[in-house]
């Protein structure tokens, strides 16, 4: 048997300029998703407690995350056929305690955690780089989102990082486009007064981005001088939390919040606790991830205070930043 596990995330400035060859610094969460991969004479997919045997039909239209990366493996153009078998067959198990469309890659981790044991299972390695890569692409290509990199690469690596994509803007793959550079901070950074807080409106990300990205592509110049400034944040709030200069990075955290709402619209529920957090004291407050619903990030010096302004307001759900491990894969 495999097993795998990996975090969620917290975006705490420079998102969502990771779909726009920005920096973005985020942290991981607690909560995890799982994987465990076995032999079976079957191919069973069991995840959240959804249970299917999977037929080899080449029209089937796969919706899920799990039938994403086995299409994605099973395709010869992209190389593991060889390697893993035309009728290879095994049982997947997977769940999850990161909440469901929450603006924390809770859809990420899961798909992560299935594609690394799946691929452990048969023996094959990849460079974290490279797994990040093939998760987004995954992600993107077979189920159809519209995502940055920040969740991939934070979920593989874990803990508390900066994540700096620049020349990544194209969402190209070819050889001359490079890995996203990950500086680690948590050696650096022993302090993180924020607090999430989920709103309880599940949201998917790609309806959020969709058409900013279509307009961009467009060279619309709002949104390229909006996207590349919050790129810029990002640089800046690496600085200004290495240096734990709050209030700087509570008005670089504001500034990103008014360039997403204005670029893209991040809702009217995550607005409300936002202006909630900030009438209760907060130095910054911002979408952390799923707009028009999802999660929003508060810096304060007494987080626990103000998580329960928060409730308060309306919120449904506390998560602390938490710099754990990212992806482990053991083999049993």
């Amino acid at each position: 048997m495999t097993r795998a596990t990996a975090p969620g995330r917290g975006g705490i400035i420079g998102n969502p300029s990771d779909m726009y060859g920005g920096t973005v610094v985020s942290c991981t969460i607690a909560e995890r998703a799982e994987a465990a991969i076995s032999s079976s004479p079957r191919l069973i997919f069991d995840i959240y407690g959804q249970w299917a045997e999977i037929t080899f039909d080449p029209e089937l239209h796969f919706l899920d995350v799990a039938k994403a990366v086995w299409r994605y493996l099973r395709r010869p153009e992209n190389g593991y056929t060889e390697l893993i078998g035309p009728g290879a067959t095994f049982h997947v198990r997977a769940q999850s305690t990161i909440p469901l469309k929450a603006g924390c890659a809770g859809s990420t981790a899961m798909l992560v955690v299935i594609l690394a044991g799946v691929l452990n299972h048969f023996d094959i390695w990849l460079p974290r780089y490279e797994l990040a890569e093939l998760a987004r692409r995954i992600e993107r290509h077979e189920l159809g989102v519209h995502c940055g990199y920040q969740d991939q690469y934070m979920i593989i690596f874990g803990g508390l990082n900066c994540i700096d994509l620049r020349e990544k803007e194209n969402h190209s793959e070819d050889r001359e486009t490079p890995y996203a550079s990950v500086d680690p901070m948590s050696e650096d950074v022993r302090e993180l007064p924020f607090i999430l807080a989920n709103t309880g409106v599940q949201r998917s990300s790609s309806t959020f981005h969709a058409e900013p990205r279509k307009q961009w592509e467009q060279g619309d110049p709002k949104r390229r001088a909006g996207f590349e400034r919050i790129g810029v944040l990002g640089r800046l709030g690496k600085k200004a939390l290495l240096q734990r200069n709050w209030r700087w990075l509570g008005e670089l955290m504001n500034e990103n919040h008014r360039l997403t709402d204005d670029l893209v619209g991040a809702g009217e529920i995550n607005n409300r606790l936002i202006e909630a957090a900030l009438g209760a004291g907060a130095l910054g407050a911002k979408l952390s991830g799923a707009g028009r619903g999802g999660t929003v990030i508060a810096l304060h010096d007494d987080p626990d205070w103000m998580g329960q302004r928060l409730l308060e307001a309306g919120a449904e759900r506390l998560i602390q930043l938490k710099p754990v491990p990212g992806l482990t894969v053991e083999k049993f």
